[in-house]
């Protein structure tokens, strides 16, 4: 696993655009490929990957990518964001067990005006294999969703964003619940951390963020 991701998340991208991500930065299409019905979703139509593995690759790519954008209006509606995997864990399949009550239920908000996440966790497991109830449980404890082509079929990832602070306080016992209550296949559990991001304007539609964590005390 490369140590940083780069990811532009957009609405709107012209074709030279992309053509100059692809073809010239080696970027990859990894768009979305759907959501759950019924749900709020935040699943941009152009989802462009890249991977650098160190900091000293991911520095310059970020602002090759960065200055293109900003010298060239028009060419995009959206954000770039610079991850660093901060955790990644596999999980181990095993059956779901009932009754495990999960540790927390978040209640989020909207981004400010002009600021953005500063980390995120991405729990990925596939959405055919896995049991339901545990999807519908990560849905009803606050985490977004949206499902993404893998090797094995569609994953579905669930995505809860927010303060470093409150990301460290719910990584362990989100990923100790899981572990417990079981239930996913291909699952994996990470961190990403926000170190570099731009927007393209005012009145992007970003994802929500953590506004205050309600603990399970049971």
């Amino acid at each position: 696993m490369a140590g940083f991701d780069i990811h532009v998340d957009a609405t709107e991208l012209s074709a030279d655009a992309e053509s100059f991500l692809i073809d010239k930065l080696g970027f990859w299409r990894s768009d979305f490929c759907g959501h759950p019905e019924g749900y709020p979703h935040y699943e941009p139509p152009h989802h462009l990957t890249l991977q650098p593995s160190t900091s000293q690759e991911y520095k310059p790519m970020f602002k090759q990518v960065r200055d293109y954008f900003a010298h060239t209006p028009g060419s995009i509606r959206g954000y770039i964001e610079g991850e660093y995997f901060a955790f990644d864990e596999d999980l181990e399949e095993r059956p779901y067990e009932p009754g495990i009550l999960p540790p927390f239920r978040l209640v989020t908000t909207s981004l400010p005006p002009d600021t953005f996440r500063e980390s995120e966790i991405h729990v990925t497991m596939s959405r055919d294999e896995s049991d339901p109830r545990l999807a519908q449980t990560l849905i009803d404890m606050g985490l977004f969703t949206a499902y993404l082509d893998k090797k094995y079929g569609v994953g579905q990832v669930f995505t809860v964003q927010g303060t470093k602070t409150q990301i460290t306080e719910i990584l362990t016992p989100l990923f100790n619940f899981l572990k417990r209550v079981g239930g996913s296949k291909h699952c994996s559990v990470k961190e990403e951390r926000v170190v570099g991001w731009w927007l393209s304007g005012p009145g992007l539609k970003l994802p929500p963020v953590t506004e205050s964590i309600v603990w399970n005390r049971n």
